[in-house]
């Protein structure tokens, strides 16, 4: 499959938490779509990160479909999803000249409302002006959609770990991989964050 042809729109029904986040189930065949992006997508631009192999950064990828889904569910007019010419770029623009910058992670359970969302450091100049960030339940094949934040937003309130630093037990930042990290409590709920995408960008 070459880089930027998408796979079929069709999504499973979501659920909305009562934490305002929403979830759904992912089949098999849109992991391995992403997969294959993922494979193409360093093949094209190279991977300029040191990567481990528990790193599955193809989760990305996938959340770049889920959201793609989900803006076309909720009505969210001719926005563009940036699939060619991707490195350096938003990952979506919408016709208000909204640029978003989609964020995965991958996770054994589900969310919960004492986590962090982050960004890596080398991410943050990038040409965005809202983040939205999402959770991949490995496991159970779940997509969590947590919600947004304004990039100036996000900066002013994220913490930096530096390499070496630990963000929880289990989390030490390795070099290359430095961290803008916030709460998740901080994020603007996805069905709130919606109609900021009708606002013109200036």
């Amino acid at each position: 499959m070459p880089v930027g042809k998408r796979e079929g729109d069709e999504v499973t029904p979501s659920q909305i938490h009562s934490e305002g986040w929403i979830s759904l189930s992912v089949e098999q065949r849109f992991e391995d779509w992403a997969r294959q992006l993922r494979a193409e997508r360093d093949q094209h631009y190279g991977n300029i990160y040191a990567e481990a192999g528990t790193d599955e950064r193809w989760v990305c990828d996938l959340g770049e479909k889920v959201f793609d889904s989900w803006l076309k569910h909720a009505g969210v007019p001719d926005f563009e999803w940036v699939l060619d010419g991707a490195a350096g770029a938003p990952d979506f623009v919408t016709t208000e000249g909204i640029r978003i910058g989609v964020k995965t992670v991958k996770r054994q359970v589900p969310p919960q409302i004492h986590y962090t969302a982050q960004i890596t450091a080398r991410h943050a100049e990038e040409p965005i002006d809202q983040f939205f960030f999402m959770s991949y339940e490995l496991l159970s094949h779940r997509m969590w959609l947590l919600g947004g934040v304004e990039r100036g937003c996000f900066l002013s309130e994220a913490r930096h770990y530096a390499a070496g630093e630990w963000v929880h037990p289990k989390y030490q930042i390795r070099p290359g991989h430095e961290i803008y990290n916030i709460e998740v409590s901080k994020l603007t709920r996805p069905m709130q964050w919606l109609p900021i995408l009708a606002k013109p960008r200036f």
